[in-house]
């Protein structure tokens, strides 16, 4: 599947910052854009992984996003400026003016694994999703709220917010409940876990 990067900032200085450090770790093609409306003009690219990062105080073209959505599978980075990443709900993931490169890297590398599994979102029917499945697995290994965010390169508020959508899909509360669930479902391999840390 082709990959495609897209960065959309009004600084020229940020998105050339942004691919320099993409080009440097990856082969893939890196389109600059000022403003999210320009997006609209790549409406014609279909079955392909997609990484947008577009600054989090930019008004969203939500059509452009759309289509684009539909016909790929596409990851919403946002980027903020500053140390705190406001939680809109709207990016898959995060980053900000003080990220280093290591973490930029290994946020691009969780998106290419992901692949074309499904985009970590609420699903309609009732089931995990990629993305809670990762959190589960992460809590039985024993990572606190901010260890979570910070491997999955999400915030805090939104590692409360997957917790509270798998507790009321499951309906499992407890922390060895969700470890009994994760390894049960092949989510965890024991091989995994180091029982000296569950006592």
């Amino acid at each position: 599947m082709k990959e495609n990067v897209f960065i959309i900032h009004q600084s020229e200085i940020i998105r050339k910052g942004l691919a320099l450090i993409l080009q440097d770790y990856f082969k893939m093609e890196i389109t600059q854009l000022s403003l999210p409306k320009d997006l609209g003009s790549f409406s014609g690219i279909s079955n392909s992984t997609m990484i947008v990062i577009v600054d989090v105080n930019e008004s969203l073209d939500f059509k452009a996003f759309d289509l684009l959505r539909k016909n790929n599978d596409m990851y919403l980075i946002g980027f903020s400026s500053g140390k705190t990443n406001p939680d809109t709900g709207l990016f898959d993931y995060q980053l900000n003016e003080f990220s280093s490169s290591l973490q930029i890297q290994k946020m691009i590398q969780v998106i290419r694994k992901a692949g074309t599994k499904s985009k970590p979102s609420l699903s309609e029917n009732g089931e995990l999703t990629v993305r809670e499945k990762d959190v589960i697995k992460l809590i039985a290994l024993g990572f606190a709220n901010k260890e979570i965010a910070d491997k999955l390169f999400i915030s805090i508020h939104t590692v409360i917010s997957h917790r509270k959508n798998i507790t009321e899909k499951l309906g499992i509360k407890s922390i060895s409940g969700l470890t009994v669930y994760a390894i049960m479902n092949n989510l965890l391999d024991l091989g995994d876990i180091n029982p000296e840390e569950l006592i």
